[in-house]
């Protein structure tokens, strides 16, 4: 199964915005409504069993190619929560919930996203509709919404880059930390700082977890991130911690534990290698033998 496109993971906020028109919705004859629901209901049945040749058959002539190129996400189960009507009930926009799950960096998420899909009548039946999009609801944007580039939605192609998962990893490489190890002396009070940097247009928040290790506590200096702002997580061990005895310290530490920063609304976590050893000797230079 292909990882879920991000493109899909941001269109969270889409169902607020068919939410905020549905004043303006006139209500389409039940019948029109019922055979639109049933054509809907069949494709993303379609992409449930993963069988995207039963789906092919529901997409409009003209919107072949666009299907064929298309990323086929697998989804676990979808509902229809929005319809909206247009051009005397011919075309339809249909907001779906769909469960997927979301792979990054080897693990994985189970998720429940918005699909948001254009429909039209054809030959007397409703049909999937590619529409290039302009612009994508985002809550990284503090308008809502992000423009689609011209090489992401180009006039006669779809509108998902051909390298999906590349885009996919260079969007979220604008949320960095500066390493992902920290190192830590066990027998002296010692302390080290992993800085965190996002570069979207948007704000983001960072849940920390922390370590049952005594002696250490872990301090993230803010829970929310504006555009091109940055922080810090500081990792800090005392020996004043109660119950530690310096004698045997080393012993109440075994292997290098690691702890977790997560990115909400991303849902990327960077893991930090938590290491307790002393410095490295510092080896002096030989010293030359004295000449006779």
């Amino acid at each position: 199964m292909r990882p879920l496109a991000l493109s899909s993971l941001l269109l969270v906020s889409g169902i607020l915005g068919l939410a905020q028109d549905s004043d303006q919705l006139d209500k389409a004859p039940p019948a029109v409504e019922e055979a639109l629901r049933a054509r809907v209901d069949e494709y993303y049945h379609a992409f449930m069993e993963g069988k995207f040749k039963k789906a092919y058959l529901l997409v409009a002539e003209d919107s072949a190619d666009a299907f064929l190129e298309a990323d086929k996400q697998q989804y676990k189960a979808c509902e229809t929560i929005k319809i909206r009507f247009s051009e005397s009930f011919t075309k339809a926009t249909v907001v779906e919930s769909c469960k997927g799950e979301w792979r990054w960096h080897g693990q994985i998420t189970p998720t429940t996203f918005p699909v948001t899909s254009s429909w039209k009548i054809e030959d007397g039946k409703w049909c999937w509709s590619y529409v290039r999009p302009t612009q994508v609801p985002s809550p990284f944007s503090p308008t809502g919404f992000v423009p689609v580039p011209a090489e992401v939605a180009p006039k006669d192609g779809v509108g998902v880059p051909k390298d999906l998962r590349a885009a996919t990893q260079s969007i979220l490489s604008k949320v960095s930390v500066d390493k992902l190890g920290v190192r830590l002396r066990p027998d002296e009070t010692s302390h080290d700082v992993v800085r965190i940097r996002n570069v979207m247009p948007g704000v983001i928040q960072l849940q920390m977890d922390q370590l049952a290790v005594p002696g250490l506590k872990i301090t993230l200096g803010k829970s929310e991130l504006g555009a091109n702002e940055e922080t810090t997580v500081s990792f800090d061990y005392s020996l004043d911690d109660p119950g530690i005895a310096c004698v045997d310290c080393a012993k109440k530490i075994k292997g290098t534990p690691t702890v977790a920063l997560h990115v909400v609304p991303t849902g990327q976590t960077f893991t930090f290698a938590v290491s307790f050893a002393p410095p490295a000797p510092v080896r002096k230079p030989p010293v030359p033998a004295p000449q006779q």
